[in-house]
């Protein structure tokens, strides 16, 4: 979310902060307040978003400053490919340099490589951590990401559907503008611990994996998710604390193993289903 002006996760349970925050430059207003954030110096918090934000500018290390990516080829820039801004490569199996060098002249925001065979991300993709703010890499064969992955801290948009990943690496913490996050159709077992690091994400999709659980605590803290697919997964229980997601408003669950709520209250929709998991939200 890259133009994001105000972000609120007051009174959640956040140990820190991404210091590439510091990077968003609309970003002026920013409630940390009522979490245990133990590196930040309360003072800090209470002078405000310029001091948190210079703050978290001192804690950047040069790969987080150094987003404009490698020198820019000087090469007569692709018509088509400069006016679109996008890439498509998909079901392709080899990519020239020239291509490579026409996506940084070009500035590309959009590239596919879908259907491509991959096993790892060609290091020419973090090569475009300047410009970059989607990325398809659906329907391959990726087993992990390369930590370098956090480097492209201007993605809006990560679909990795129908791949062979069990985890994420803990550099993903990073991508602090990512609003959307395909990861369906993997191996994960439970949701990747780096993604509650995840302030913008408005949609995560992760359903036909393996989940077995989920922790609504943690989830709680991502204030901007509106839509959650979990269909498909192992869920043997369904949390009631789903419902105090604050800002959740699709909630999919279909073919998981847990019996309550039954069918029939599934199949009225995601508001029936969180109404009747905020009625069952144990009073304290």
């Amino acid at each position: 979310m890259s133009k994001l002006k105000r972000l609120d996760v007051s009174n959640n349970d956040l140990n820190n902060l991404p210091p590439q925050l510091a990077l968003m430059d609309d970003l002026n207003s920013l409630a940390v307040e009522g979490n245990p954030l133990r590196a930040i110096r309360r003072e800090i918090i209470a002078k405000g978003t310029v001091a948190i934000k210079e703050y978290l500018q001192l804690k950047l290390s040069p790969e987080d400053v150094e987003v404009s990516g490698p020198t820019i080829p000087d090469i007569q820039p692709d018509e088509i490919m400069l006016q679109t801004k996008t890439l498509e490569v998909d079901r392709k199996t080899t990519f020239s340099d020239e291509l490579w060098d026409q996506a940084l002249v070009c500035g590309i925001v959009r590239l596919s490589m879908q259907h491509c065979g991959l096993t790892v991300i060609p290091e020419q993709v973090v090569n475009l951590r300047g410009c970059l703010q989607e990325l398809e890499l659906g329907s391959n064969n990726l087993h992990q990401l390369p930590p370098e992955i956090g480097k492209l801290v201007k993605l809006r948009k990560l679909n990795l559907l129908n791949n062979n990943l069990k985890e994420l690496p803990a550099e993903c913490s990073s991508l602090v503008a990512l609003e959307d996050l395909n990861l369906g159709q993997n191996k994960f077992e439970e949701i990747p611990e780096c993604l509650y690091s995840f302030p913008a994400v408005c949609n995560l999709i992760i359903s036909n994996n393996q989940i077995k659980s989920v922790e609504p605590a943690k989830l709680r803290t991502m204030t901007s998710l509106v839509c959650l697919d979990l269909e498909n997964n192992n869920l043997g229980r369904l949390p009631p604390e789903l419902s105090l997601i604050p800002n959740l408003r699709t909630l999919l669950v279909l073919g998981n193993r847990f019996k309550i709520p039954r069918a029939d209250v599934l199949a009225k929709g995601s508001a029936e289903v969180l109404a009747w998991l905020k009625n069952k939200v144990p009073q304290s």
